[in-house]
């Protein structure tokens, strides 16, 4: 699970996200197979943005927010399976 803090003004598209998400995970497979996004969840309150992700590493994760142009997400846990 990784979790970016994400300011956005009320009523603001947010597809955006997901699309730039999904756009760096095409970007990053051919060298990191199976880093994909299983939810994305953004909390308005709180500005948080919270994911549920797969992938082989930690660093991975924190490569696919770079690349989708977002802060640097904080992983919070990483279960190994």
């Amino acid at each position: 699970m990784a979790e970016v803090r994400l300011r956005v003004e009320a009523g603001t598209d947010l597809s955006w996200i997901r699309q730039s998400l999904d756009a760096a995970c095409r970007r990053i497979d051919g060298t990191s197979p199976g880093l994909r996004i299983v939810s994305a969840v953004h909390v308005m309150d709180d500005g948080r943005l919270s994911c549920i992700v797969t992938g082989a590493t930690r660093g991975d994760v924190q490569r696919l927010f770079e690349i989708a142009l977002l802060p640097s997400a904080r992983v919070l846990e990483v279960v190994d399976v």
